[in-house]
């Protein structure tokens, strides 16, 4: 259900899409082989979802990057951040944790934190929620995206030790 979304909303916004198969991945390490064997250009995503005061949040950032939940406290309203169960993600998103994507569930409450850096790169790639999947789309379109979604979305970016947030336009 959730990659026939994906392929609807890519569809809807007239999105074209290079999309490839290869083995099951089970990290964003797994999924980055799998696109350098493809010869893909553009960065990897790596979707996570924190749960706080009794909220979910999607932060969709760079492959390789590390996301510190503390960098978010302030913006969830707590200190006390986790990561979201598998169950909750299945329930939440109909996804597992190394598959998420970054758009394309039917939950419209939970909050989308995207990371500003995406947008440096003229091509974006994530699973759509199968392993053994990957879809590239150029970032401005992933942009015009998140303009379509009902979903609150707000850009994010990571300065010495702040964390800039806005809402995206």
């Amino acid at each position: 259900m959730l990659y026939e979304n994906i392929k609807k909303i890519l569809k809807e916004n007239d999105i074209s899409f290079d999309e490839i198969e290869h083995g099951e991945s089970q990290s964003c390490e797994d999924s980055k082989r799998f696109r350098d064997e493809a010869c893909l250009e553009g960065i990897g995503s790596k979707n996570i979802v924190f749960h706080a005061k009794w909220e979910y949040y999607l932060v969709t950032t760079i492959w390789d990057k590390e996301i510190k939940a503390r960098r978010f406290k302030k913006e969830f309203g707590t200190k006390d951040i986790r990561f979201a169960y598998q169950e909750e993600i299945s329930n939440l998103l109909w996804a597992t944790i190394w598959s998420i994507p970054p758009f394309g569930f039917q939950n419209k409450t939970i909050k989308i934190f995207v990371d500003k850096e995406i947008f440096n790169s003229e091509y974006f790639m994530f699973n759509p929620g199968i392993s053994t999947k990957t879809i590239r789309i150029k970032t401005p379109d992933l942009k015009e995206i998140y303009l379509s979604l009902e979903n609150k979305i707000k850009l994010f970016e990571f300065l010495e030790e702040e964390t800039i947030f806005e809402e995206l336009s």
